[in-house]
C-alpha cells in the first residue's frame, strides 16, 4: 500500500532531485507544492494543510510555546538551507555605518523581525560584536496575515525590551531610501531598490568573511528551516520518519553529484563553491540529530534573547521518535 503524501518546499537544489522523482521513498508518493518559502510559512501557519515541508526555526521554536492545536507537528532533522538572507543587507549611504558592529542604535529594516533570517542575524551580531536585540529599533516590512509575527501574536504582544515598528513592504524600501532608515535586508516579497545610489551593500563581498567569521566563532553555519510533519502521521506510520530522511539524504547526495553549485551555502552567485569547500566543509549541510545539536540549542538561546520565547528548550525532544538517534 502507498502512502500518499501532500509536501511543500520552496526551489532548493538538495531537495530537487526528490521533487523531481529522481530519488524515490519506499511505500511513499509525494504531491509536491512549490512556491516562495515566506508564502509557504504563511500557509503552513493558517491552515496546517501539508504532510511533510519546510518551516522557519525561529517560527516552529514560537508554535510549541504559544500553541495552538493546528501546530501540532515533529521535526526531522533536515537542513537542507543556510540562513544567509542577511548577507544582503544594505545601509543608507550617509548612516556611516562601516561594519555590521556600527548598527548599535541604529533603525534597521526586516521583513519579519520573528522570521529565522532575522533571528540568525542578531544570534552573529551578539556573537561578533556583542549586540543585543534591544540596542537596536526594527522596523517590519510585512504587515497583517501576510507576517509571520502578526500571526503569532508579536503585534498584540511584542517582545519586552525590543522595539518593534510596523510598516509595509514599499514603505520599508522608501524609507531605506530617504534615510529614515539606517540599513534594512530585502526579501521576494519586501524588495529594495539598489540602483539609486542611496543604498549600499554593507558586505560588499557577498557576506564571505561575515559568515566564515561566524562560523569560526561558532563552530556551524546558521540554519534556516527545519523539515517538519504532522504528529499524527509519524505516530500512525513510524517506519516513515526514518525512511523520509534517508530520502531527503539521498536527494542531497545526488543534487552534490550533478552540480557542485549544490554544495554552495548562500542563496545564489555560489560560482565561489571550491572555495568555500575548505572554509565550510565537504557537506555544509550535514542531516541528523546529533550533528545539528549545537546549531539547534543556539537557535533555542537565540529565540529567548530576542524575546520570542520566554523559555530554553531543546529543539531534539520535538525530533520524531524514528530519527532521535540520527
Amino acid at each position: 500500500m502507498v502512502l500518499r503524501l501532500r509536501a511543500a518546499f520552496s526551489p532548493n537544489p538538495r531537495v530537487a532531485p526528490l521533487m523531481e522523482g529522481l530519488v524515490n521513498v519506499p511505500g511513499v508518493e509525494f504531491q509536491w507544492d512549490s512556491g516562495s518559502a515566506g508564502d509557504l510559512h504563511e500557509r503552513h501557519l493558517r491552515d496546517s494543510a501539508h504532510d511533510v515541508f519546510e518551516f522557519s526555526i525561529s517560527n516552529y521554536l514560537i508554535t510549541r510555546e504559544r500553541r495552538r492545536e493546528l501546530w501540532d507537528w515533529v521535526m526531522l532533522p533536515v537542513y537542507a538551507s543556510k540562513a544567509t538572507l542577511a548577507v544582503n543587507t544594505l545601509v543608507h549611504v550617509d548612516a556611516g555605518i562601516r561594519s555590521a558592529g556600527d548598527l548599535v542604535g541604529r533603525r534597521f529594516g526586516i521583513p519579519d523581525y520573528t522570521m529565522t533570517a532575522g533571528l540568525w542575524f542578531r544570534a552573529q551580531l551578539y556573537q561578533l560584536w556583542g549586540i543585543e536585540p534591544g540596542e537596536i529599533t526594527w522596523v517590519i516590512g510585512r504587515q497583517g496575515e501576510q507576517s509571520h509575527g502578526h500571526q503569532m501574536g508579536f503585534a498584540e504582544r511584542p517582545p519586552k525590551g525590543v522595539t518593534l515598528q510596523w510598516s509595509n513592504p514599499a514603505e520599508l524600501g522608501r524609507m531605506l531610501q530617504d534615510g529614515e532608515l539606517d540599513a534594512a535586508f530585502p526579501a521576494e516579497d519586501v524588495p529594495i531598490d539598489t540602483s539609486t545610489g542611496r543604498v549600499r551593500r554593507l558586505f560588499p563581498d557577498r557576506g564571505r568573511q561575515f559568515f566564515a567569521d561566524y562560523a569560526a566563532s561558532a563552530g556551524f553555519l546558521p540554519v534556516n528551516h527545519v523539515v517538519l510533519m504532522q504528529r499524527r502521521l509519524a505516530e500512525a506510520e513510524p517506519w516513515l520518519a526514518a525512511a523520509l530522511l534517508e530520502g531527503f539524504e539521498a536527494a542531497k547526495r545526488l543534487a552534490y553529484r550533478r552540480d557542485p553549485r549544490s554544495r554552495g551555502v548562500f542563496r545564489d552567485a555560489n560560482d565561489d563553491v571550491e572555495r568555500q569547500r575548505p572554509v565550510f566543509g565537504e557537506d555544509p549541510f550535514p542531516y541528523g540529530l546529533a550533528v545539528n545539536g549545537p546549531m539547534l540549542a543556539t537557535a533555542a538561546r537565540q529565540s529567548c534573547r530576542d524575546g520570542l520565547t520566554a523559555t530554553p528548550v531543546d529543539l531534539g525532544q520535538w525530533v520524531a521518535d524514528g530519527v532521535r538517534d540520527s
